[in-house]
């Protein structure tokens, strides 16, 4: 019973669950920042006329990503056997509670999970989920060779925004939805791309430097800068235009609370960097879904989802990266973020 117990445990640090509810925040954002031009048309993106018609695309593409993230993190740990046998041997591979090749066929499978998904998408949604895996192996393949790894693992997160907002312009490509309002909303969720590369840039490379000051070569400065970017990325979409609220800027106020969790948790995260660089990335990857509500400032303040419930009082999205954020923080206990 213990042995079977310790196996589970083992394939729950190996799939990184944690993080978990952060790729499910970061999908959302991406879904509905594409129901935010609702308002501004006759008819939704999408197949159907309200969030409540289309479970069926969330499920596929929540369920899509999912296997893509566990298929990254048991890919790793099947690269990383080589590494772990001479740092890390009380894991699960190295001890010998799991062989190497179960969990490459554990990885291979969730990846032909995660491309049936991205295929019954659609097009687009299958071009970028493709290049989502892509990704996830370019990073396997290079990430203990060279710093450069940021970049793949920073296209991995930005990749979800965009796998989400494609599967949300419907099932045969995106082209329509571009025209769809004034404002090409392409260009806001390849913005919110970029924030979300650069934050997890960011913080790596803080990470990275914090236990080697002697090779940080430019001002510290910099790197906070990638950090902070997503303020400006999530959020000058709704700022930059015409006041979203149709009774005035008076409204926004208490929307503008949304900016508050992130700046108050990734202070103190880098605060516990100068102390604990583990304990450090955990905060920092719980914080992804506090960078996701940045943009539900916006979101709420104009989103129509055909829920006449939730459009009531569409803020109560905001409670979306709020409970991943806590359940990320609650499975840290069960298993390790990183």
């Amino acid at each position: 019973m213990a042995i079977t117990r310790q196996r589970l445990i083992d394939l729950l640090a190996i799939g990184r669950v944690a993080n978990l509810p952060t790729v499910w925040s970061n999908v959302m954002a991406g879904y509905l920042l594409a129901w935010c031009s609702l308002h501004l048309g006759s008819s939704p993106p999408g197949s159907g006329t309200s969030l409540l018609d289309e479970w069926g695309t969330l499920f596929a593409l929540l369920g899509g990503t999912t296997c893509a993230y566990l298929f990254g993190t048991f890919l790793n740990d099947w690269k990383d056997v080589a590494f772990d046998r001479e740092h890390r041997p009380e894991r699960a591979i190295p001890s010998g509670r799991w062989s190497a090749g179960t969990i490459l066929i554990v990885a291979l499978l969730f990846a032909v999970v995660a491309f049936t998904c991205f295929l019954s998408l659609g097009t687009a949604p299958l071009l970028a989920g493709s290049g989502l895996l892509l990704c996830v192996v370019t990073y396997t393949v290079i990430h203990k060779a060279t710093p450069s790894a940021i970049i793949p693992m920073g296209l991995c997160r930005a990749l979800l925004y965009v796998v989400a907002f494609l599967a949300a312009t419907g099932p045969d490509s995106a082209a329509g939805f571009l025209g769809f309002v004034p404002e090409n909303p392409a260009f806001t969720i390849a913005l919110m791309a970029l924030g979300i590369f650069t934050y997890v840039a960011g913080l790596t490379l803080a990470a990275r430097f914090e236990s080697r000051p002697d090779q940080l070569h430019f001002p510290r400065a910099f790197l906070w800068l990638l950090i902070f970017l997503c303020l400006l990325t999530h959020t000058w979409w709704w700022v930059g235009q015409g006041p979203p609220f149709p009774a005035g800027w008076h409204l926004a106020i208490p929307v503008l609370l949304c900016l508050l969790p992130f700046l108050i948790w990734t202070v103190r995260a880098l605060f516990v960097l100068k102390n604990s660089i583990p304990d450090f990335v955990s905060r920092a990857l719980a914080g992804l879904c506090l960078v996701d509500l940045l943009a539900y400032a916006g979101i709420s303040a104009t989103i129509r989802t055909g829920w006449s419930t939730l459009d009531a009082c569409p803020l109560y999205l905001a409670l979306i990266p709020l409970s991943c954020f806590l359940l990320a923080l609650l499975l840290q206990r069960l298993a390790p973020a990183t």
